[in-house]
């Protein structure tokens, strides 16, 4: 399981118990608050009390299973939902490789084929110019497989060279290197996707956002 499924059931299964264990505290004070009551008036305190005690966190604690087991399930079947939808959405993402990628000289530019068999496709990303921080970078160095002392990435954007970020969420899904030559010509030098992505989806995000900042009279091109 990627660490993007297991992250999420996580968070699900943890968010789904702790309601449970607010709820079964809640019910637990409810149903002892009678039997407390009668303690006090019995002359009885400490039995009440204990009793009382007893029911609030024995409740709040199976309800906190409960709702553990219930968020573990919840996370798989969501996991399945998600995984049967990227698959879905994954052939036509192959089938036009360069659909959404709009670019002078259209020879210029080639998508990379998908990766082989990707384990999820990316929904709507945005992107953003500007370097990654060495722990952001080193992260998606360390899916793709590369070298994480790569400084390409982390270093400071010049005039000259921007460093373009696709972004799923919170993930990094690719990056990729922006030359401005100051006269309308951009090139894109190189792209790395996190092969957890289909990779013409992401290559064509990267290329859609490089191309909006073309600016009139200019061409984008593919080194």
């Amino acid at each position: 399981m990627s660490e993007y499924y297991e992250r999420r059931r996580g968070i699900t299964a943890d968010a789904t118990s702790f309601a449970f264990f607010v709820l079964g505290f809640l019910a637990g004070g409810a149903f002892g608050w009678p039997v407390l009551r009668a303690s006090f008036e019995n002359g009885t305190p400490d039995r009440g009390l204990a009793i009382f005690i007893a029911w609030i966190f024995g409740g709040g604690l199976s309800a906190g299973l409960g709702g553990y087991l219930v968020g573990t399930v919840a996370g798989r079947v969501w996991q399945a939902w998600h995984q049967s939808r990227r698959v879905r959405r994954a052939p036509f993402a192959s089938a036009e490789p360069g659909a959404r990628g709009v670019v002078s000289d259209a020879q210029d530019v080639a998508v990379a084929a998908p990766a082989a068999t990707p384990r999820r496709s990316a929904g709507p990303m945005t992107c953003r110019v500007g370097p990654l921080t060495p722990s952001l970078y080193a992260t998606f160095a360390r899916r793709v497989a590369g070298d994480a002392d790569d400084s390409r990435y982390v270093e400071s954007a010049t005039t000259e060279i921007l460093t373009l970020a696709a972004w799923d969420g919170l993930d990094v899904a690719g990056v990729a290197r922006l030359l401005d030559d100051g006269h309308g010509a951009l090139f894109i030098t190189d792209i790395a996707v996190d092969p957890h992505y289909v990779e013409a989806d992401v290559a064509n995000t990267l290329i859609d956002f490089a191309q909006r900042r073309v600016p009139p009279g200019g061409r984008l091109s593919r080194v």
